[in-house]
């Protein structure tokens, strides 16, 4: 009798200093009919309920989409100029045919730009590929919040079958194989209110200077709750819907990742850690190239040879 075979589906999604990338995992032999209508989380702009507690919204994504994508998942975050970033991302790991037997899928979260002629050739772009997502904020660094809660959103309307989602940033080299094979392993049964990363344990920098200042005002308490480097996390699909809920009732914080960690924690979610997830630059090396998962701050050109390198010396030993 011939095995079932699990078909992995991806999903990768870039922005402006962050990316969100999103996995899914189906059966081939289940029925997949794509997405759910806008109106199921629509709804929950307006109330939702947290056990016995039924509150309006303090934080409402109203926003809507400009480009979209919605029959993504049935068919297989950077900035606006950041073309080069997208195209190395889907000319390498991000190509949604490297894998036999694997559904990949990916797409670009942007928001707005302020510069007509930067939107005009976006979305020229976006006729193209067919990948790319727009909302109505503006792209910016301190709405990288908002990029990844559109993100969240996104799976939960429109690709809520998928069974695993990975978020990372434009700058990242990702070694599918170790993602695949060994940490989502499709022939496993899925996980549910999973999620994994490199872990953080730290608290806010009150230096106004920092890149990561965070005011007593808006974040008053002295430690964050763990949460994964925005560099890179993967989570099980269910968590898309419940971290784009109960951030529906969170006050909206800058540092995407540390307020993702607040849902979490909101939702008794604790995150895992992997060792496999690098938040830093790590010099390339065939060998130590493919025992990780991720390596931050690499440039397209990096991302290029780095994939072909790996791609074809495939059958030497370390």
């Amino acid at each position: 009798m011939a095995s079932k075979v699990s078909c992995l589906y991806v999903l990768t999604v870039v922005c402006w200093a962050s990316a969100l990338w999103y996995l899914s995992i189906t059966r081939p032999t289940s029925s997949y009919t794509g997405h759910r209508q806008l109106s199921s989380i629509s709804i929950a702009r307006k109330n939702v309920s947290f056990g016995n507690i039924r509150t309006r919204p303090i934080n409402p994504h109203s926003f809507d989409f400009i480009i979209n994508e919605p029959s993504k998942c049935e068919k297989s975050v950077t900035t606006h100029k950041e073309f080069d970033a997208r195209q190395a991302i889907r000319e390498t790991w991000g190509d949604e045919n490297n894998f036999k037997g694997i559904k990949i899928a990916t797409l670009f979260l942007l928001g707005k730009n302020a510069d007509p002629v930067l939107n005009q050739m976006v979305e020229q772009e976006s006729q193209i590929f067919h990948d790319i997502i727009v909302e109505d904020f503006i792209d910016s660094y301190h709405n990288l919040t908002l990029k990844t809660l559109m993100g969240m959103r996104w799976v939960a309307t429109f690709c809520s079958k998928a069974k695993y989602v990975m978020k990372t940033d434009s700058d990242i080299f990702v070694n599918m194989d170790n993602l695949i094979y060994k940490l989502l392993k499709p022939n496993t049964k899925p996980r549910r209110r999973y999620f994994t990363g490199y872990v953080i344990n730290g608290g806010p920098i009150r230096d106004v200077r920092s890149k990561w200042y965070m005011p007593r005002d808006l974040y008053p308490d002295s430690n964050y709750p763990p949460f994964c480097s925005g560099t890179g996390y993967i989570f099980s699909a269910d968590v898309a819907e419940l971290i784009y809920k109960a951030s529906l009732h969170t006050r909206l914080l800058h540092l995407e990742d540390v307020y993702v960690g607040l849902c979490l924690r909101k939702l008794g979610i604790h995150p895992f850690q992997n060792s496999g997830f690098n938040h830093w630059k790590m010099a390339y090396s065939l060998c130590r190239y493919r025992r990780v998962i991720t390596v931050h701050q690499i440039t397209p050109e990096e991302m290029h040879r780095i994939w072909n390198d790996m791609s074809s010396k495939k059958h030497l030993r370390c």
